[in-house]
């Protein structure tokens, strides 16, 4: 025990050390909440709109002046930025994970999940008198880590709800009990 102890002691304590920094910055507001608008998804544009966007930033390359050219581009760029904000991806399947479910664990601590697929972490399941959260670790890069960070809560009602919109391997901890850790793998 006490050589496993020594072999992952480092790891432990740079977990302990990015989940403290993480959680000292504080979630934004609207990150504790259970919807999905907070940032977490990405929002993305169909293959028709795709099409079509790349078929208009053809047309401004038609333009004569360069001028001219820059402004189409800027225009149509703008366009579908605000056509991909309106269009988030589906959710896919929604897995449940119980927070401190008769301790300070995770239940499941492993996920290998599908891209838009959704976690909702509930706390319904424990005993009321020591605080948990979700803490993203680490992800994939372009993942925002405050859209992943849950309040630290001992209430029983409390929800936490998050679409994977990214391939990749998230790792979780609470920030009280850094032994307390997730995995979820994202596969397209």
């Amino acid at each position: 025990m006490n050589s496993l102890l020594k072999k992952r002691l480092p790891g432990i304590l740079a977990a302990v050390l990015v989940a403290l920094a993480v959680g000292a910055a504080g979630a934004p507001a609207s990150a504790a909440t259970a919807d999905t608008s907070s940032g977490a998804t990405i929002s993305y544009l169909t293959k028709k709109q795709k099409k079509a966007k790349k078929k208009a930033l053809k047309k401004c390359k038609k333009k004569k002046s360069a001028k001219k050219r820059k402004k189409c581009k800027k225009q149509v760029k703008k366009k579908y930025k605000r056509i991909a904000r309106n269009n988030p991806p589906p959710i896919g399947k929604t897995w449940q994970v119980s927070v401190g479910a008769g301790g300070n664990f995770y239940a499941p601590s492993l996920l290998n999940i599908k891209l838009n697929d959704a976690v909702n972490w509930s706390w319904a399941n424990t005993t009321g008198s020591e605080p948990h959260n979700v803490t993203l670790v680490s992800g994939p890069s372009g993942v925002d880590r405050n859209a992943f960070t849950s309040q630290l809560t001992s209430d029983q009602s409390y929800r936490f709800k998050r679409q994977f919109t990214k391939p990749g391997a998230y790792s979780f901890v609470c920030n009280i009990h850094v032994l307390m850790t997730m995995s979820v793998n994202v596969s397209k």
